[in-house]
């Protein structure tokens, strides 16, 4: 039967209603599955450029602790076109440094012209960028930073200074001073060249002095070029009827100390030695300005001063605040340059700066400067020194023999000894004793006949005074070898052994098991990326010598991203 007319319009208008609602629902439903695709493309875009940005910091901390610290970037992903990633790497910049008592090291003073060792923050960046969009906004992007320290590390960019090269100009340039002055030069005459920083910001100075038979002689190398003055003294303050001032036989040291505002740069030095008058010349601790040369400071002690000084600056304001001074008798003095000194007639008042003897070695002579390092607690110092045995022969065997101490020093009327080791009969101290992160070492000579003796380097935990990585403490490195010159052992370079160089020497089996020892030793945070810091001095022959070789620290101390999408 046929439908009326109505009837077949009202069937064709449902089936045209349902067919809206089943494309409604359809359309609905591929929208929803187009959004979650982007959606998920978009997370997918998101952690591939995390992924990228965390990989790009690792590899920024990496190139900048293998030393190319420069800006760089990297593409990933170039074969497939639409997911190709850029990678921006920023430099490797050092932003701060500070003190760290994991370094624990005695590179100040004179040694501070290598820059000492420091906990050095450096930050790094990397961000990652996907392809433009196609709705024309900005590519989408990843940018993670962050802030590592490493430690012990060269503070700043000294450890590229050639201290070495230019001890060598400056000796040559005093040789001619002296020359034209006395007449008379003495050949490997102790010498100090440190820079002196300015506030004011001007460029740091480069300044040497170095001594010639009873003078004293300053040269500025940089940026100036040319002499400074000679200073000689040969009043009689004591009365003996000798000069005062005597040969030096050690390096002057350079610090600033709390003379008038801002401080002020000084040469530390003793009274040296004449082999003449043993007992009447050179008891004595001097203090010139730098750029005068004028006396400042002039204190008598209890025998001739053959070694260095050393200095400790408590509170990082970089001036001295103690000043240690060993003598031929045995005595390590203290003078206390913590508060401002006035001058009275030109020179340091007579009731401030006096020297306080503060410990005795039994009568061994003294004829290297302490290490003097940080002691976790505050205002302490560790001091680790050396003395030789006594040369009388009413001496005891256990006199004659040499020992080396490790003292604390807490501001008291006396030191605290910590511990102290026994040494060969007839070896000498033959170097400055180095201490940093918590390895002590020093070299010694052994005499075995009328033409030479051997060298030993000792390898101790300052702690402790145990052998760093068990076994023995000292090692012989040479044999056959004439007594060391007065520069011998001195830290002329801070060198950085990078990961994967092909320029880094081969450690010695010895070595190898201090720089494991020092790992365990440091804290859990620490993570190793290969990285070995070598300290450099002054061998036989002016041949390069390695005094320490330590493992080197890195902290992540701070990490953050951000995104655009």
């Amino acid at each position: 039967m046929k439908r009326p007319a109505s009837a077949q319009g009202s069937s064709t208008l449902l089936v045209t209603l349902i067919l809206l609602l089943l494309s409604g629902s359809c359309l609905a439903l591929l929208m929803a599955t187009q959004t979650e695709l982007l959606v998920a493309f978009q997370d997918k875009v998101q952690v591939r450029l995390l992924a990228a940005a965390d990989g790009g910091l690792e590899l920024g901390v990496a190139r900048g602790i293998a030393g190319a610290g420069e800006p760089t970037m990297r593409t990933l992903g170039g074969s497939l076109p639409g997911a190709e990633v850029r990678v921006e790497l920023s430099g490797f910049v050092p932003m701060a440094h500070g003190a760290c008592h994991l370094c624990m090291t005695n590179l100040e003073g004179t040694l501070g012209s290598l820059g000492g060792l420091r906990r050095v923050s450096h930050a790094v960046s990397a961000t990652a960028t996907a392809p433009r969009r196609s709705d024309g906004l900005p590519p989408p992007l990843r940018s993670v930073s962050a802030v590592v320290d490493l430690m012990p590390w060269p503070a700043g960019s000294r450890d590229r200074w050639d201290l070495a090269a230019t001890m060598a100009a400056a000796r040559r340039r005093i040789r001619q001073i002296a020359l034209a002055g006395a007449g008379d030069y003495e050949e490997g005459a102790p010498l100090a060249v440190t820079r002196l920083e300015d506030s004011d910001g001007d460029p740091p100075r480069t300044v040497a002095v170095g001594s010639s038979g009873r003078s004293l002689h300053a040269v500025e190398m940089a940026p100036g070029a040319g002499p400074l003055w000679s200073f000689a003294d040969v009043t009689d303050e004591d009365g003996n009827g000798a000069p005062d001032l005597g040969s030096s036989l050690a390096p002057p040291a350079i610090v600033r100390l709390r003379l008038g505002e801002g401080g002020r740069p000084v040469v530390l030095f003793g009274g040296g030695y004449d082999p003449e008058l043993p007992d009447d010349v050179g008891n004595w601790l001097y203090i010139v300005g730098v750029d005068s040369g004028t006396l400042l400071y002039k204190r008598r002690l209890d025998a001739p001063v053959t070694a260095s000084l050393a200095a400790a600056d408590l509170d990082g304001d970089g001036m001295a605040d103690r000043i240690y001074v060993g003598t031929l008798a045995g005595s390590l003095y203290r003078v206390d340059v913590s508060t401002p000194a006035r001058l009275a007639a030109g020179r340091v008042a007579a009731d401030v700066w006096a020297p306080r003897r503060v410990f005795e070695t039994g009568g061994r002579p003294i004829r290297q400067p302490p290490a003097v390092v940080p002691a976790p607690e505050a205002g302490a110092e560790v001091l680790a020194l050396g003395a030789d045995g006594r040369v009388d022969v009413r001496a005891s065997p256990e006199e004659a023999a040499g020992r080396f101490f490790v003292l604390v020093d807490r501001g008291s009327e006396r030191v605290d000894p910590a511990w102290s080791l026994a040494l060969e009969q007839g070896e000498e101290i033959a170097s400055p004793p180095l201490a940093a992160a918590g390895l002590l070492t020093f070299l010694t000579f052994r005499p075995t006949g009328l033409d030479g003796g051997e060298i030993h380097r000792y390898s101790l935990r300052l702690r402790s005074g145990d052998a760093a990585a068990g076994g023995v403490r000292g090692v012989q490195i040479a044999s056959g070898a004439s007594r060391p010159s007065v520069d011998f052992g001195a830290p002329t370079r801070l060198e950085v052994d990078r990961p994967g160089s092909a320029f880094a020497p081969l450690l010695s089996p010895g070595e190898e098991r201090v720089v494991e020892t020092l790992r365990a030793g440091m804290p859990s945070s620490c993570r190793f990326a290969g990285a070995r810091l070598r300290i450099v001095g002054a061998g036989l022959d002016a041949e390069p010598l390695r005094l320490a070789v330590l493992p080197v620290c890195r902290i992540d101390i701070d990490w953050f991203e951000n995104g655009r999408f």
